[in-house]
């Protein structure tokens, strides 16, 4: 197995966490329970044996199954939260828990030229190169809308509202809620469930002990009862299973079969 990650130049880093590339001719198991991580991921297959070729993915509020099979030589974009919205072509809210596929917002033309561009690169540095080439031609714009841009800087703080970030936007509740969900592609209030049951997962990942009070109060739930019933809704299980099944790959867990 092997994975390549790549951050891409400016103007891309703003919008782009990472480019990665992932190759296993063996996985270890068929299938993963993937973690949602409120973000959008387009994923580009780079075997001709795949029922899929391109899909983007996202942004995902519930956990989901990863047929492994399908993924073996892949590569992709993880977009920071918000960041796909200038590469797309519908409102961001529109692919709330689902997957597209590329050539249904590209067009076939395009989609299929960039995955031609990319297969024919000699190396993985080319292959990101080609990526890179291909969402500059894709983008829109790279304008951000200001109201999303503050928001999405005050939602790092777990204390910060929507109510109270709203106020100080001078918008109306409603106003900023569709803003923002046109191009996060979740409302606020869900974005920030969904981030702190990520903060969670960063904090406990690879930890064979934890004090979940502690782990509660810090990432910003109310009480332990709360922190667990939300863990549970986003990942179909409990913190203490996902200790004890996790993998190298915080937001993948494998399935049994």
């Amino acid at each position: 197995m092997t994975s390549h990650y790549q951050i891409p130049a400016p103007p891309l880093s703003e919008f782009v966490e990472r480019l990665w590339m992932f190759d296993c001719n063996s996985p270890a198991h068929a299938r993963e329970r993937l973690l949602p991580m409120g973000t959008v991921e387009l994923v580009i297959n780079l075997r001709q044996d795949s029922p899929f070729r391109f899909v983007v993915a996202g942004p995902y509020s519930e956990w989901t199954i990863l047929e492994t099979h399908d993924t073996r030589s892949v590569i992709g974009v993880h977009f920071k939260p918000g960041g796909a919205f200038p590469f797309l072509t519908v409102p961001a809210g529109e692919l709330h828990n689902r997957d597209v596929s590329l050539d249904q917002l590209w067009g076939a033309a395009r989609a299929c030229e960039l995955r031609e561009r990319i297969l024919a690169a000699g190396n993985v540095q080319a292959k990101f190169a080609v990526l890179e080439r291909g969402l500059l031609r894709a983008a829109r714009s790279f304008d951000r809308h200001r109201a999303v841009r503050f928001a999405l800087e005050q939602f790092r703080r777990p204390t910060r509202s929507v109510a109270n970030v709203a106020d100080r936007l001078g918008l109306s509740q409603r106003t900023f809620i569709e803003r923002f969900r046109d191009e996060v592609g979740l409302t606020p209030k869900l974005y920030c469930r969904v981030r702190r049951f990520q903060d969670v997962v960063k904090r406990i990942h690879g930890l064979r002990e934890v004090d979940w009070t502690d782990v509660a109060l810090s990432c910003g739930y109310f009480d332990q009862a709360h922190f667990i019933n939300d863990f549970r809704a986003f990942s179909g299980m409990t913190p203490g299973n996902y200790l004890r099944v996790h993998t190298d790959h915080q937001n993948h867990v494998p399935l049994a079969d």
